[in-house]
């Protein structure tokens, strides 16, 4: 579905992405591993069309996307949708409110449908009993899992997580790669997951890109990163977390 071909990106002098290549496929979980300022989350803006490369090509479904105007990138953004790390959640909206709000503004949808679609989320999230909380009264556990919720309600095609588990307690983590793997396996849909914990790679992806210096330096099955022979990979397989 999504494939990057050489991209490159630089802020100024600073060169953030040197020729990266790198394809993510239909109903696979894709990680991109690596440390903070790296360059992962510049790789889901490109992605969503959000800012362009400096040369490269970024294709959605064979569509290169580099040259399109914002018009024409919104049906293509409609096929993916997007969980940040703060989860962008709006306070003085309920959990149903949150789920439903993008729903009502952009798609013509009857009541009776928009709340069908959100009461799936809400039980897909296991939050049942908490459509009139507002934000503030749920775990960060919670909040990841609406905001995982809106992002399924448009029906997308892939979704696409920004460090999914940082600043997660271990039970809720857990809860959040298991709604991850979830998306497979019940839902037939592929992932893409920007993270920063080597444990969590281990445990939902199928294939694994390792970002380092700007450059892709691993970029197969999740299981072969053992059989890595780079310094770095080395090192992060004996810290199991790279730095934030």
């Amino acid at each position: 579905m999504i494939e990057l071909q050489e991209v490159s990106l630089c802020y100024g002098d600073k060169k953030i992405l040197d020729k990266v290549s790198l394809s993510i496929k239909d109903n696979k979980i894709k990680a991109i591993l690596g440390p903070s300022g790296v360059g992962k989350s510049t790789i889901l803006k490109l992605i969503l069309g959000l800012i362009k490369p400096n040369s490269g090509k970024i294709l959605i479904d064979g569509v290169d996307i580099t040259p399109l105007k914002e018009s024409k990138l919104y049906p293509i953004r409609r096929k993916m949708g997007i969980v940040f790390q703060g989860n962008a959640l709006f306070d003085s909206m309920t959990i149903s409110e949150n789920l439903g709000f993008f729903l009502r503004e952009n798609l013509r949808l009857t009541e009776q449908e928009t709340e069908k679609r959100v009461q799936e989320q809400i039980a897909f999230a296991g939050l049942q009993g908490y459509e009139d909380a507002l934000p503030e009264k749920l775990s960060g556990g919670m909040k990841k899992r609406v905001a995982i919720g809106r992002a399924l309600i448009f029906k997308p095609a892939m979704i696409l997580f920004d460090e999914p588990t940082a600043g997660l307690d271990p039970l809720s983590s857990k809860k959040i790669l298991g709604l991850i793997s979830s998306l497979r396996h019940k839902n037939n849909l592929g992932a893409v997951i920007v993270t920063h914990i080597i444990d969590d790679v281990f445990q939902v992806a199928d294939t694994v890109s390792v970002l380092y210096k700007g450059e892709i330096i691993f970029d197969d099955e999740t299981a072969k990163l053992h059989n890595s022979t780079h310094p770095f990979i080395k090192s992060i397989l004996s810290d199991k977390i790279l730095e934030q």
